[in-house]
């Protein structure tokens, strides 16, 4: 697979540098840049004391212009703060009144914008903030900032729900006028990091959680690439947390439980389980090894699996020798203690 699961810590100091950069610096950086440790919470304190120090003291309508006019919301834990500008009373009193009591009604709102006048077409805007607010709905943490008509949004998802959803709002189509210029918002932490594939006689099951959704569309492509099944049911979910070569330790399972005629395995953190039938002795015996030694080294592996000749030779003899007596007894009956002629050797 091409990914290898690779989460990049990042030191407090470089990360609230990378988020500052993002949200108020107007640069954007690729999503890899922003997937730290799991330990890692949206700095949003260091966040709006920058804002707030890059502020002037405006007068009760100071005249923005429109490349710089922005307006900003942090959501961390039960908090909800409102920065930036505002184009009237008015528009305060529907932001506060109506969007943020809808998509927040039980967070506690500390609301310091700033009436100014000179930014985009008050629809425009309004529609722009309601739909920035809406993604802030889907975060635990994070925040959202609009700067003339561009959207950034970083933080954490509320749910592996929540991830898809803002993923694919904020894939389009967008309110008028607006554009996305920097998404960082991963996906939830789960821990453990479960991953599992059960393999039934019709159909292979995936569910769990995946580091992104291109490691989910590999996974998909390798099932179908390893198993002849006319189904394949695809539950997964995409989660935060996997451990260091994750990818490589779910490859190597699926290829193990390729061999199988029927079974599942289970990848939950560092731990690899798998059980099943299997044709034969010989490949019940190759899987484990196989699955040992393909498994990255962190990975610890358990295996159950039995096989379909395991007690074939003492159910033939229990059919067939009685047979055999049997067709003696009644077609060949010779004198008690006689061998039965010898056949005459074949002539050279």
């Amino acid at each position: 697979m091409g990914t290898k699961g690779l989460r990049p810590g990042l030191c407090a100091a470089s990360l609230v540098g990378l988020i500052l950069a993002l949200l108020v610096g107007g640069a954007v950086y690729a999503h890899a840049a922003f997937w730290p440790d799991p330990t890692w919470r949206a700095p949003t304190a260091s966040l709006l004391q920058h804002v707030e120090s890059q502020k002037k003291p405006a007068a009760s309508k100071q005249k923005v212009r429109p490349d710089t006019y922005s307006w900003m919301a942090v959501r961390e834990k039960s908090n909800l703060k409102l920065r930036g500008s505002v184009p009237s009373e008015e528009d305060r009193r529907t932001i506060l009144g109506g969007m943020v009591k809808a998509n927040f009604p039980d967070l506690e709102v500390e609301d310091k914008l700033r009436v100014a006048v000179g930014g985009p077409p008050r629809e425009l805007w309004l529609g722009a903030v309601s739909f920035g607010l809406q993604q802030l709905a889907h975060l635990k943490e994070g925040a959202v900032r609009l700067s003339d008509g561009n959207l950034k949004v970083i933080g954490e998802a509320g749910s592996a729900e929540d991830y898809a959803e803002l993923k694919k709002s904020l894939a389009g189509p967008l309110p008028a006028g607006l554009t996305v210029r920097g998404d960082s918002v991963r996906p939830p932490i789960v821990d453990p990091f479960v991953f599992t594939a059960d393999l039934g006689v019709n159909e292979l099951s995936l569910a769990g959680s995946v580091p992104s959704e291109d490691s989910r569309k590999q996974l998909r492509e390798l099932s179908r690439q390893l198993f002849e099944r006319p189904g394949l049911d695809d539950r997964l979910e995409v989660a935060s947390g996997a451990p260091k070569n994750w990818d490589e330790a779910v490859t190597a399972a699926l290829h193990a439980l390729s061999k199988l005629e029927t079974g599942k395995v289970a990848v939950s953190g560092l731990a690899v389980s798998i059980e099943g039938v299997a044709p034969d002795q010989g490949t019940a015996v190759a899987v484990s090894y196989q699955l040992r030694r393909d498994l990255p080294k962190l990975f610890s592996t358990s295996e159950s699996i039995k096989w379909k000749e395991a007690s074939a030779p003492h159910d033939v003899a229990a059919r067939v020798l009685p047979l055999i007596k049997n067709d003696v007894r009644t077609k060949h009956a010779w004198p008690k203690g006689e061998l039965p002629p010898l056949s005459p050797l074949s002539s050279q």
